[in-house]
């Protein structure tokens, strides 16, 4: 340690000579050179012209071409049960038909029918958020008798509040054992008279 230390000051004082020595030069021309002016200039750069842009001639997109579709005799049919007639125009999620009154609301929805159905499931949503514990109406259970039109009349309803109606349907797995739940049917917000 006590050799780098001796050799840091015998070169630190060199280091700043010949730092000093170096600020400024004349040349014989008489101009003032930059240190370092004994450094050989081996190219001075110049500036490149831009690259020129070269665009093409525009070309249609080949067109795509896709198979045909198949025909409707091909495509396999929906098999209702024996007494019912499929849906010709289903509207979604958005299938319900709801008629309120101040404290309860028919609900009215397509049953497409099937042996896999056990029931369905109706509930009214409020939308008239409170803080604390919402209101809960819970579920009316209505059983699909045969295909169509399926009504059940939610009850529990608060006067003058705006509800969104759900319709769950809960069917057997097929090839399983048990059942499982899905919402099929759901209407806009609306208000109990």
């Amino acid at each position: 340690m006590q050799g780098y230390r001796k050799a840091a000051v015998i070169v630190l004082p060199l280091l700043l000579t010949g730092c000093a020595a170096g600020k400024a030069a004349t040349s014989s021309e008489g101009d003032t050179a930059r240190a370092g002016s004994d450094w050989i200039l081996v190219d001075q750069g110049r500036a490149t012209k831009a690259p020129a842009v070269k665009y093409g001639t525009a070309s249609p997109t080949p067109e795509l071409t896709l198979p045909p579709l198949p025909s409707a005799s091909t495509s396999p049919a929906v098999k209702p049960s024996a007494s019912c007639t499929p849906l010709q125009s289903a509207s979604g999620i958005e299938g319900l038909d709801v008629v309120p009154s101040s404290t309860s609301a028919v609900v009215t929805w397509y049953n497409p029918g099937g042996n896999d159905l056990v029931d369905y499931r109706v509930t009214a949503i409020s939308q008239d958020l409170k803080v604390g514990e919402q209101t809960e109406v819970g579920w009316t259970k209505a059983a699909p008798a045969t295909c169509g039109d399926v009504s059940a009349t939610v009850t529990g309803l608060t006067s003058g509040t705006p509800y969104v109606f759900s319709v769950d349907v809960v069917k057997r797995r097929q090839n399983q054992e048990g059942t499982y739940t899905e919402t099929i049917a759901r209407s806009g917000v609306v208000s109990t008279t």
